[in-house]
């Protein structure tokens, strides 16, 4: 992947920003990677070359390459931070890097440091609760210790104090306890992934058509109705069945808006590997074709 700097940013930032801080060792997939999609994993592995991305729209990533830094300063007891384990499974080794394990008389506690929006710690994250349960499974694999609590201790970067929104974060560090899994939920689903890597990789390596990515990992946003009047800039209310929206617009004299649901993850190219996929050219041409039909 090539960095660039097109807002001339300070040297040393670039210099961060292309250090490699994180290494999986000699495991073939991290937790991160094997949770990855497959399509994307191989995209970026096939056009790494001619992958680009401006130090620019690094900001995040460099904090958290920051954070592990000095993390390692604060080194407390009955805290271990920054231990990468692996393990064997099917032939392939995996290696995950866990943020902070906390020695309580009940068993570990696993912290995952994140940084992210306010919006995501309102959501029911499902690849939070993934991650973090593949690190529980390798603790009590590898060091044989019982795991009992799994949190994700949030830093929250538009967090503010004044927004009173439901499930709203209570401060700009938020603590989210995560759902734990038993082993055996745990084991099946890292080997599901696995075999999901291995499916893609023999497709790459035979030039055939890669599996397409889900819904859930284009990040896909639903098409919702807003029932609108004339005369009047913000809508009566948004459904997400055209039969209500419809049902309300004829009670207020009004019309239907339609908004198209697009997968968020590809139209931003957070993927950096949209503008070879296949599946979002189809899917764009399809989408385009809907909007002026």
């Amino acid at each position: 992947m090539k960095i660039t700097n097109k807002h001339g940013v300070p040297a040393p930032l670039v210099t961060l920003a292309t250090r490699e801080y994180y290494s999986k060792g000699e495991a073939q997939y991290s937790v991160t990677e094997l949770m990855s999609p497959p399509k994307i994993r191989r995209l970026r592995e096939q056009y790494n070359d001619d992958i680009q991305q401006d130090v620019s729209d690094m900001l995040w990533s460099m904090l958290g390459s920051a954070l592990h830094v000095v993390m390692e300063r604060g080194k407390t007891p009955g805290f271990l931070s920054e231990e990468r384990l692996f393990v064997e499974i099917d032939d392939v080794l995996v290696s995950g890097a866990i943020d902070l394990q906390e020695s309580t008389p009940a068993g570990i506690v696993i912290t995952d440091y994140k940084f992210t929006s306010a919006w995501a710690v309102m959501q029911d994250k499902i690849e939070w609760e993934q991650q973090l349960n593949v690190y529980k499974w390798l603790v009590e694999t590898v060091k044989r210790e019982k795991v009992c609590g799994l949190r994700i201790c949030a830093l929250v970067r538009d967090f503010n104090r004044h927004e009173t929104k439901p499930g709203y974060p209570n401060a700009p560090i938020h603590m989210v306890d995560i759902p734990m899994w038993d082993s055996v939920k745990t084991e099946t689903y890292v080997r599901e992934r696995l075999e999901m890597h291995r499916n893609a990789k023999v497709s790459a390596d035979f030039g055939e058509e890669l599996p397409a990515c889900t819904a859930e990992e284009q990040w896909s946003s639903e098409t919702t109705y807003a029932v609108k009047r004339e005369g009047r800039k913000t809508a009566i209310r948004v459904f997400k069945t055209l039969e209500e929206a419809t049902e309300l617009a004829e009670k207020e004299k009004g019309y239907v808006e339609t908004r198209p649901g697009e997968p968020r993850r590809c139209v931003g190219n957070y993927c950096g590997v949209a503008q070879w996929c296949e599946q979002f050219k189809q899917e764009s041409e399809i989408r385009n074709m809907e909007k002026t039909a």
